[in-house]
C-alpha cells in the first residue's frame, strides 16, 4: 500500500493545529489551576515543540510501516505493532526530552505522577493519533472502492465498442464470451457465436472491461466469468481452466504467477443467471 493516502488528506496542516490543542487539554487535565505567567508560557512552548516532534516520529513510523507491512497484508498484526511501536518511539522521546530538560533547568527529580498519570494521558493521545491515521487509510480505501464501482457501472452501461466500417456497434458486456488472439490478430466472440476483428491488443482492451466479470488468463484470452466452468491444478503451480461448451476451445493454462489472482477472482465472483 502506498503512503500517498496521507498526502491526500493534508495530515500535516491538521496536526500543526491539533498538537497545540492537545497540549492545552493536557494542561487542564494535569493542573487544577493554571497561572499564565512567563514560566507557564515557557513550559507550554517547550511541551508543544516536544509534541510536534513526537507526532513527527509517529508519522515517520507509520510511513515506514506502510512500506514494510501494508495494512492489507496483515491488518490486525499491523494495527497491534503500529500501536506498540508508535508508543515506544513517541513515549521514549517524551521521557528522554523531559528528563533532559529537567536535569538542565529543574530543581529536583520529576514527580512520580509524570510516570503514571502523564504517560497514561500520552498513551491515550497516541491512540487517538493512530486512530486518525487508520481512519485516513480506511476512508481512502472506501473512496477507491467507490471509484471502481462507478467505473464498472459506467463500463456496464456503455458496453464495448466495435468498429464496423464507418460505423460503431455497441456490444453489451453480458453478450461477450471471450476476447482472444489468433494469428497475431485480436478477436471478440459473443455468446451467440458472432465474431469481430478488433484493432486494439488485449493489453489495451483489459482496462476497458469490468474486472468482476472478465479475467485475463494469459497472453491469448480474456474470458467472461460465465464461460468458465472451473479449473484444476497442474504441475509447477499452474492451473488448467475449463471453458463452457459454448466456446470452441475447451481449456487454457494460467501461469503460476497469475494463478493466485485467478483463484481469488474466481472464488468471489459467480456466474450470472
Amino acid at each position: 500500500m502506498s503512503s500517498k493516502y496521507l498526502g491526500k488528506y493534508n495530515d500535516v496542516p491538521l496536526f500543526l493545529i491539533l498538537i497545540p490543542i492537545i497540549n492545552t487539554i493536557n494542561y487542564h487535565l494535569t493542573y487544577a489551576t493554571i497561572r499564565w505567567d512567563w514560566y507557564t508560557y515557557t513550559t507550554y512552548s517547550i511541551d508543544t515543540v516536544t509534541g510536534y516532534i513526537a507526532w513527527w516520529l509517529i508519522r515517520r513510523t507509520i510511513l515506514w510501516m506502510d512500506r514494510t507491512m501494508p495494512y492489507e497484508k496483515a491488518l490486525v498484526k499491523r494495527l497491534v505493532l503500529q500501536l506498540l511501536i508508535t508508543n515506544l518511539v513517541a513515549q521514549g522521546f517524551i521521557i528522554l526530552a523531559t528528563e533532559t530538560i529537567n536535569a538542565l533547568f529543574g530543581e529536583g527529580p520529576l514527580p512520580t505522577g509524570f510516570y503514571t498519570y502523564n504517560l497514561f494521558i500520552f498513551f491515550i493521545w497516541i491512540l487517538v493519533i493512530n486512530g486518525i491515521y487508520v481512519g485516513f487509510y480506511l476512508y481512502d480505501q472506501w473512496r477507491i472502492a467507490q471509484s471502481l464501482r462507478e467505473k464498472d457501472k459506467k463500463l456496464r452501461s456503455k458496453g464495448f465498442s466495435v468498429v464496423l466500417g464507418n460505423s460503431i456497434k455497441q456490444i453489451a458486456f453480458e453478450q461477450i464470451a471471450v476476447f482472444y488472439v489468433e494469428d497475431k490478430a485480436t478477436f471478440l466472440r459473443t455468446k451467440t457465436g458472432e465474431q469481430f476483428v478488433l484493432d486494439d491488443s488485449l493489453n489495451k482492451i483489459l482496462p476497458e472491461l469490468p474486472g468482476e466479470i472478465f479475467f485475463r488468463l494469459n497472453r491469448k484470452y480474456i474470458v467472461h466469468r460465465e464461460q468458465i466452468k472451473g479449473y484444476r491444478k497442474e504441475v509447477n503451480g499452474k492451473l488448467l481452466v475449463e471453458f463452457d461448451s459454448g466456446l470452441s476451445m475447451e481449456t487454457s493454462i494460467v501461469s503460476r504467477i497469475t494463478a493466485p489472482d485467478f483463484k481469488k477472482w474466481f472464488s468471489i465472483t459467480a456466474p450470472r443467471s
